[in-house]
């Protein structure tokens, strides 16, 4: 290289490992570089000498400083990007611009040094998915599961456990241990006990142990606990919860006395068991004298109470409880059923007599915090029922009561207009759904292992407009409730929600789908195979890999495989949702996004995720070809879509004019009871091909002018 001004000792660059150069500060050219340096700009070391500064690295930010420089606006510059070598490869580098000079006078040139972090990216990448893979472990699982470190510091949960101890949605996301323990120990039957074995627990680090906790809601949790274990130490411990028993359902004598000790530990007031026997004597009383009884489930805001420091959630909880009783005359009785959650019993009051407490509750929570009452400025909700309309006997007023608050609590989060309370009023219905027991022999059933015979596939063709031949079939799920009979997704499907279970029957949807379309296919007949997708298993970060390995396992083709996703599912998690659908169409997986028309039909998500296709909903081909607007609402979807580059299919088809209204708006495809019922697997193979042949005559047939 030639011997330009460089800085006395500059040999020095030749013994580093990483590239490195020198630029000239007054001309901003290369004084110097290492072999490393040339190596990575692809060009011999002996004609670097001379190059510009900024024709170097071919980036923005590069290209910047050396202007700036230029200008008279010296600096240094560090950052993390992305750079390409001489051969063309993109690199992760850590990149440093420095001024080198004597103490105090102009820089006489610039040191650039680059330092390949690929390795480090790559292991920061197996790491995250290794934490990614841990996270969807946990959240596979249909327990309770924590983990705790060897202080009892919290590291993971997962959200069934979240949903078992009532947490509020925000501590998924923040990290706050002290309020999360001290929630846990509020919302037990016997805090004191429960702390106690608790301290005997971590007392002794190699302890395995079961043993059960009643919860002031009625669940008695079986809880396991495991020391976690690495490099041959104990680390922490691995908690794993699952709900025994609910209600007053039949139990051991040892956990029926625990559950029927009567008298809340923090307030003196009833617990759940002691007021269902007192709702069982004023149920009598009212049925003697006719009148009517109220039951009230009141509920103070969660994420309120987490807000509240440390120490000062205790005094909080303990004014709350003062100002409730300042509501209360003698005659009415007051119960702790959660951590924040009470039950007033109004005994002889029908709604309209009830309606003055209720009112006080919500108008006190609507002051400002310096209320005279404790209670002022928390946000609650409240939910009621009163007998007889809204049942006859102990249990169904008080699950009817928390129903009503479970609605007013859902309705309070959509409506920003009033936000601190809403009231809602259980209304019998004429065949009440028994959402509890149905709940309980749901769990029961996926828990005793989804080969059971109560859950079954069904599957519903898909008909090309134009060909009238079938294009896929849709794989729909079936539940054998031993009391109720079969049941549709709509009827179990929220329970299954709220359980925590739908990323179990997801995958198993997903298994014996594709199986049985491996089977169809062995024996001749190829179809697309679509299968739908719930938020709680678009949001686990190895679902597309599981959806990989299922389809390597029955030898699928990606191709042919159709994901239905609804909107709703895409706005649990965006990011995993996003990294997920992107994996699979990477595989070769087709994306639906289904229900559209019924939502915001938002332009950004069809255009950042990647979808294939989109399903209009049912709900508007039920009003083609009659009702005008709809008709035109489904042209227009159909027009976007298109400018969209996607596929439109339809759903719901039951009449021969819808199909022709869809086939004729543009619909590339549709599926309804016009061409079959949801069928058993046996059914669909015997009457779906014959079926898909009258079909194809059908629509190749003139269409009729008159009312067809």
């Amino acid at each position: 290289m030639s011997a330009s001004p460089t800085l006395p000792g500059a040999d020095w660059l030749a013994a580093l490992d990483e590239p490195a150069w020198l630029v000239d500060a007054a001309q901003l050219t290369l004084l110097q570089a290492n072999p490393a340096a040339a190596a990575w700009l692809g060009q011999p070391l002996d004609q670097l000498a001379g190059r510009a500064a900024d024709e170097l690295l071919p980036s923005l930010e590069d290209a910047v400083f050396w202007a700036d420089v230029r200008a008279g606006r010296p600096g240094r510059l560090v950052s993390d990007t992305e750079l390409p070598r001489g051969d063309g490869q993109v690199v992760q580098i850590h990149r440093r611009i420095v001024p080198l000079g004597p103490q105090g006078e102009a820089a006489a040139c610039y040191l650039v040094s680059l330092r390949d972090r690929s390795a480090d990216s790559r292991v920061a990448r197996e790491r995250e998915t290794l934490l990614a893979e841990l996270r969807a472990t946990l959240e596979a699982t249909a327990d309770g599961i924590l983990v705790v470190d060897i202080a009892g510091r919290i590291r993971a949960f997962n959200r069934r456990f979240a949903a078992m101890w009532d947490l509020p949605a925000a501590v998924l996301t923040e990290q706050d241990d002290p309020a999360v323990l001290d929630w846990m120990r509020q919302s037990v039957l016997q805090p004191t006990d429960y702390q106690r074995r608790l301290d005997e627990i971590d007392a002794q680090l190699l302890l395995s142990a079961t043993d059960t906790v009643p919860l002031l809601n009625g669940t008695l949790l079986e809880r396991h606990t495991q020391p976690q274990w690495s490099a041959g130490r104990p680390i922490g411990r691995v908690y794993s919860f699952r709900p025994l028993h609910r209600g007053r359902a039949a139990l051991p004598r040892e956990e029926e006395a625990v559950l029927s000790s009567g008298e809340d530990e923090l307030t003196g007031w009833p617990n759940r068991s002691a007021l269902l026997t007192c709702l069982d004597e004023a149920v009598i009383r009212a049925r003697t004298s006719g009148q009517s009884l109220t039951v009230l489930c009141v509920e103070y805001d969660r994420q309120a109470l987490f807000a509240v420091d440390g120490d000062a959630r205790a005094r909080v909880m303990a004014d709350l409880i003062e100002g409730l009783r300042a509501h209360l005359n003698a005659s009415q009785r007051v119960a702790r059923l959660g951590a924040a959650r009470f039950a007033i019993l109004l005994p002889d009051a029908s709604e309209a007599r009830a309606a003055p407490l209720v009112h006080r509750l919500l108008d006190t929570a609507r002051r400002s915090a310096q209320g005279l009452l404790a209670t002022a400025g928390v946000p609650l909700q409240i939910g009621m029922a009163v007998y007889p309309q809204s049942g006859l006997g102990a249990d169904d007023l008080l699950q009817h009561a928390e129903q009503a608050l479970h609605r007013a609590q859902a309705q309070a989060g959509a409506d920003a207009a009033d936000p601190l309370a809403w009231l809602q009023v259980h209304q019998l219905t004429a065949q009440p759904l028994p959402d509890g027991r149905r709940q309980q022999r749901l769990e029961r059933a996926v828990h005793e292992g989804l080969a059971h015979p109560a859950f079954r596939l069904h599957y519903q063709p898909r008909v090309d407009s134009h060909t009238g031949q079938v294009q896929a079939v849709e794989a729909l799920l079936r539940w054998q409730d031993p009391e109720d009979g079969l049941l549709l997704p709509a009827l179990f499907l929220p329970l299954a929600e709220r359980a925590g279970l739908m990323g179990a029957l997801d995958d198993w949807v997903m298994e014996h789908a594709l199986r049985q379309a491996a089977t169809w296919r062995a024996a001749g007949w190829v179809q697309s195979l679509t299968v739908n997708v719930s938020a709680a298993a678009l949001c686990q970060p190895a679902y597309a890999r599981r959806v990989a390995a299922l389809l390597e396992a029955t030898g699928w083709p990606a191709r042919l495989l159709e994901l239905d996703l609804q909107e709703a599912a895409l706005q649990r998690d965006p990011e995993t949702a996003l990294y997920n659908l992107q994996a699979l169409q990477r595989l070769g997986v087709r994306l639906v996004l289904d229900d559209w028309g019924t939502g915001d039909c938002s332009l950004g998500l069809l255009r950042r995720y990647p979808f294939h296709a989109v399903k209009l909903d049912r709900s508007l081909i039920r009003q083609v070809p009659r009702q005008a607007a709809e008709n035109a609402m489904v042209q227009g979807l159909v027009s976007l879509a298109r400018a969209l580059g996607l596929q439109v299919l339809a759903e719901g088809v039951e009449h021969a004019s819808q199909r022709q209204f869809v086939t004729q708006a543009g619909c590339d495809g549709w599926q309804g009871l016009l061409a079959s019922a949801a069928l058993d697997a046996r059914a669909c193979e015997r009457g779906v091909l014959a079926r898909a042949a009258a079909l194809a005559q059908r629509v190749q047939a003139p269409p009729r002018a008159a009312n067809e």
